[in-house]
């Protein structure tokens, strides 16, 4: 994902961190303000989590979840059930990646179908500017441009619909995926859009998406790679949506990205399907709920919930955003309000003939780390996700430093 040609120019090396912190090889400090890859919840030195995967390294540093278990991941599929986003969400599917996990969760709804005598559902719908992973499976449902078509990676089986982020386009949305229900197995969506600058969807589509999979059994899968475990401001951004998933993805801050480790919350009717019929999901890979990785799970979900980091994260990200919106003057019309809840923000900027082009957004994000600062670039401007562990002063710094760059922005 990173375009070498221009790394090589000018190449940073990472060497340390700590809290929201890094470090180069030159001794150069930067706030962190996108959590690295919006997957540090917790810092970059958090002893609780580095002490339970010492821990966990000297009883059994690995496992395989092929015919066994272990106590770790038994442990943390038990937590995560108890903290589902919706009810009935009873089962639990390892891997390693958020594009995995959806992989899996891709394979489970068309499965599923055929399980309970629907062969011909195998489509899938989702948003045109979705991201859901690079994966083929998962780039297959990814609405985004990554070059699907030089891939060969087939589509023929996705429908994808308007992102829907006024009325007119949710209705607009609903209709087409009404008009393509017969053959839905699942429709996928990420509650608030992260890699496209941070999009939320209209609640109306929320409601009507429920209302559809609902009625038809068109199984409703939870993007929350990027929006779990606290980011936007409750543990899990379907909350606030009033969503009800029949699959639940995670990756990314289920363990503050310490160690690889994704997790699929799978319904219990779907997993009745395959029980009821002695069927088999013949999917998986080596390193699956590795035990370091889950016992670094149920660390992190020890700090968010003692550190009390999703209040934290709905407070602090008000206070950010309130922050970027009070510098906008600066921006001279050139930046909007920032997008987004909690701590999972997104300034859109805007040149004279529309969004900016990538060598305009790259600039700003370089201009950033100049200052210090370090923001996730996207088509549409630049990403603000630190880890949950900021602190005011660290609001205060991301600010000052956007105020700055809004001050020297001139876009074509």
């Amino acid at each position: 994902m990173t375009p070498m040609a221009s790394y090589l120019k000018a190449p940073v090396t990472i060497t340390g961190g700590s809290g929201a912190r890094l470090f180069d090889e030159e001794g150069t400090e930067y706030l962190s303000a996108n959590a690295a890859l919006w997957n540090v919840h917790c810092g970059f030195d958090e002893p609780r989590i580095g002490d339970a995967i010492r821990e966990q390294l000297d009883s059994l540093p690995y496992g395989t979840l092929f015919r066994f278990a272990h106590e770790p991941a038994l442990q943390l599929a038990r937590r995560l059930v108890e903290l589902a986003p919706a009810s009935g969400l009873t089962r639990v599917f390892y891997g390693t990646s958020g594009a995995s996990g959806v992989d899996a969760a891709l394979k489970l709804a068309r499965r599923y179908q055929r399980l309970v005598g629907r062969p011909g559902r195998a489509s899938v719908g989702a948003l045109a500017d979705s991201y859901h992973g690079t994966l083929y499976g998962a780039l297959s449902v990814t609405g985004e441009d990554l070059g699907q078509d030089e891939y060969a990676v087939d589509r023929s089986t996705v429908v994808h619909v308007p992102t829907p982020l006024d009325a007119e386009t949710a209705a607009a949305a609903l209709e087409r995926l009404r008009e393509r229900a017969d053959g839905l197995a699942a429709v996928i969506v990420e509650p608030i859009l992260g890699s496209a600058g941070v999009l939320v969807p209209h609640q109306d589509f929320f409601t009507g998406l429920g209302e559809l999979c609902r009625s038809r059994d068109i199984l409703l899968i939870a993007d929350e790679v990027a929006t779990g475990f606290g980011r936007t401001g409750t543990m899990f951004c379907s909350e606030q949506f009033g969503l009800e998933p029949d699959l639940v993805v995670l990756s990314k801050g289920i363990n503050s990205g310490y160690l690889p480790l994704s997790a699929v919350l799978v319904h219990e009717r779907v997993w009745s399907a395959f029980q009821e019929r002695e069927a088999s999901l013949l999917t998986g890979e080596t390193q699956a709920g590795n035990p370091l990785a889950c016992a670094a799970a149920l660390a992190t979900l020890e700090v968010i919930e003692d550190d009390k980091l999703v209040a934290r994260a709905a407070r602090l990200g008000a206070e950010l955003s309130a922050a970027i919106t009070d510098a906008l003057p600066r921006a001279r019309g050139q930046a909007r309000e920032p997008v987004g809840r909690g701590l999972m923000l997104g300034v859109h900027l805007q040149g004279s003939g529309g969004l900016p082009g990538m060598d305009e957004v790259n600039a700003v994000v370089e201009r950033f780390r100049s200052l210090g600062v370090i923001v996730h670039p996207s088509e549409r401007g630049f990403g603000l996700l630190p880890p949950l562990v900021v602190t005011e002063d660290d609001i205060g710094t991301i600010a000052e430093a956007a105020a700055r760059v809004f001050d020297e922005l001139d876009l074509r």
